[in-house]
């Protein structure tokens, strides 16, 4: 294309589009009717879709650019690689089954109890809903059917309240990270080398936290500040591949007095399921804590099965 720099990101004005382009605006959407408005949603978020896979080819494979760029410049690219995404709304045109396995671990570390559960996640009135549809293989009771269908109803009501107050339709997760500006400021990154995940060449980039006092707006900040821990990211369009992390020293709280997260380490593993677009295949988490005289020790995995195109839901 003319004009334009080959493996450039695109700049904030070129990435709005993809967030912009939409059939109605939100005083008509909130006025349709619910299987009309579904499928209004259904078809903008296959517009934002193809505009995500267009504006991701300004970021063309690199290969042999790699050895020219920094740390910084890498992360910065994926900053904005992970901004087009999020605007996009990328992971609503997708669904798929989550499996989720909790152990309660002793003070060995030994397992002592493990509980399974089964959630399909699927776009729910323009947010990711996880529907529990089984616990431990087995279909589920009477009461959780009935549990699943009123906490479902409450999801519902309460994103159709924030829509209509003009809010983002999703609140913020208090324990979410994104890797956005306010993630990376708060490290500082090395190359440490290259590897291949999943067929896909990429760098692998060691992180530790800034010196100095680092912001604290959510709990889990104070984790995040004191972690470490690497991050694969796919040469072919920057996308995170792989994260692994370890909290570098405990984290308190008043003091100590309520408890203390004593260490929690991790590893998160991505799939690229179209152009330009990575999401979760497996999160791999491990808690040591005590809260006031209670020792809390738990792994947590949840495995994403195949990604599929998401089916209208009313």
């Amino acid at each position: 294309m003319a004009g334009i720099r080959e493996n450039a990101v695109p700049p904030s004005w070129v990435r709005r589009v993809c967030w912009n382009l939409r059939f109605d605006d939100d005083r008509t959407s909130q006025e349709l009717p619910v299987p009309v408005k579904n499928v209004t949603q259904s078809a903008n978020v296959s517009i934002k879709l193809a505009v995500l896979v267009w504006l991701l080819g300004y970021a063309a494979p690199i290969g042999a650019q790699s050895g020219v760029l920094s740390a910084d410049e890498i992360v910065a690219r994926v900053v904005e690689r992970a901004e087009i995404q999020r605007e996009s709304k990328a992971e609503l045109a997708f669904e798929s089954t989550i499996q989720t396995t909790t152990e309660q671990l002793n003070g060995d570390f030994e397992v002592e109890k493990t509980e399974r559960e089964t959630y399909r996640q699927y776009p729910l009135e323009g947010v990711l809903y996880e529907e529990f549809i089984a616990r431990e293989g087995e279909p589920l009771t009477e009461d959780d059917v009935r549990d699943e269908a009123e906490r479902r109803e409450d999801f519902i009501r309460e994103v159709r309240e924030r829509v209509y107050r003009g809010e983002d339709p999703e609140p913020e997760d208090e324990n979410s990270v994104e890797f956005d500006e306010e993630f990376v400021g708060r490290f500082r990154f090395t190359i440490e080398g290259e590897d291949t995940v999943d067929g896909h060449p990429a760098w692998i980039l060691y992180l530790e936290p800034r010196s100095g006092d680092l912001p604290v707006r959510r709990n889990i900040d104070n984790a995040l500040n004191k972690s470490t821990g690497r991050i694969w990211i796919a040469q072919s369009d920057y996308g995170v591949a792989r994260v692994e992390f370890e909290m570098a020293e405990s984290v308190r709280f008043w003091g100590g007095i309520l408890g203390t997260l004593r260490n929690v380490t991790g590893r998160l593993e991505y799939i690229r399921v179209a152009d330009g677009v990575w999401l979760p295949e497996t999160l791999d988490v491990q808690i040591d804590l005590r809260i006031l005289f209670r020792n809390i020790r738990r792994r947590i995995v949840r495995e994403w099965g195949e990604y599929v195109p998401a089916r209208n839901v009313d």
